[in-house]
């Protein structure tokens, strides 16, 4: 399936089926005289010898969040003009969300910018990868450093999937789940109903469409996160400060920030989400959800306040529902928030 944006201008398609890598790649790539690619070590390891045998001396760069900093983005962007990289030259990042993240923001950065197409390998990236947000991570907080900068072509090749670690399946699980919660109660019922026992890549496609559609919805309307495109971030206020804080895996940490908000949303706005219902399905899947009862709630409002929402400084940001089908941001103070963390302790 193409799913296709509409911006004004500048637009691309987003490719997504089984088995698409060669013939979408040979397409791209033959336009170009010169192209580049920059490929996760982990992903290379796994693939050189089949999916990806046809690309000669690539880039291996490290793998996962450990690539989002400057060191090794600087790196890499030393790297390509060591190799005479050109304004019309491609860059092909091929990875998960990290590799993305970095990868996305070399191309904004490198020669003031040149092409770049992401070939996303993991399911988390089913979300990164759209909507063309570039970000590095400071020693402050997660993505703190970036840009927009949208890619040429989107290539998703569902096959990847199939040799994701459970952890990193959990992780992806978690923004799938994050996009059929803003569709409606009945996509999120849907979905958890076909995973009830267990995760599995092939139940999944449906979902992941819908997801990719909801997104490039949004974000083409909002491209640069000031109105409506920040209601994509539900659940990443706690989430991004437990990721950091305790270095699991985004999606997982985002899965808890989900709890975490619809218990706000409760509290705040008088909703009647089922948090148990929640926290049984996410534990029986493996989350860590014990975090949310062993987190220390001045480490996380520290974290917190590093949130590109706030916008003042004694409030921290959060995407709320006010009603079943409304998002809302919500601002905090830091005495009641830490209140609220506490409190969620006793509610699980």
């Amino acid at each position: 399936m193409d799913i296709r944006t509409s911006y004004k201008n500048n637009n691309y398609t987003i490719s997504v089926a089984n088995d698409i890598l060669e013939n979408k790649l040979k397409t791209w790539t033959e336009q170009y005289e010169d192209v580049f690619y920059l490929i996760d070590e982990n992903v290379y390891a796994l693939y050189k010898d089949t999916k990806l045998k046809n690309i000669h001396s690539p880039i291996v760069v490290t793998g996962g969040e450990s690539f989002k900093y400057a060191s090794p983005l600087m790196n890499t962007i030393e790297k390509l003009l060591e190799l005479g990289i050109k304004r019309n030259s491609l860059i092909v990042v091929i990875g998960g969300g990290a590799t993305g993240d970095a990868g996305g923001m070399i191309a904004s950065l490198v020669l003031r910018g040149v092409d770049y197409i992401h070939i996303p390998t993991t399911l988390l990236a089913h979300d990164s990868a759209i909507g063309g947000k570039t970000a590095i991570n400071s020693l402050h907080g997660k993505n703190l450093i970036g840009s927009f900068y949208r890619p040429k072509a989107v290539i998703y090749d569902l096959d990847f999937l199939y040799s994701l670690s459970n952890d990193e399946k959990l992780s992806g699980f978690g923004e799938v789940f994050k996009h059929a919660l803003l569709l409606s109660e009945i996509e999120v019922e849907s979905l958890m109903k076909v995973t009830k026992d267990s995760i599995e890549i092939k139940d999944l496609t449906e979902f992941i469409i819908s997801g990719i559609k909801l997104k490039m919805d949004i974000v083409t309307k909002d491209e640069h996160e000031s109105g409506s495109r920040k209601f994509l971030n539900l659940g990443h206020t706690l989430g991004h400060a437990i990721e950091y804080q305790y270095k699991i895996p985004h999606g997982q940490a985002v899965m808890l920030g989900i709890l975490f908000s619809l218990y706000l949303s409760n509290e705040i706005y008088q909703q009647d989400f089922d948090l148990v219902k929640y926290y049984n399905f996410m534990a029986h899947h493996g989350y860590p959800v014990q975090l949310l009862q062993n987190m220390n709630e001045d480490d996380m409002i520290k974290l917190m306040q590093q949130d590109k929402k706030n916008h003042q400084g004694d409030l921290i940001t959060f995407i709320l529902f006010s009603d079943t089908n409304t998002l809302t941001l919500t601002d905090i103070k830091k005495s009641d928030l830490y209140d609220y963390l506490r409190r969620i302790k006793e509610t699980l």
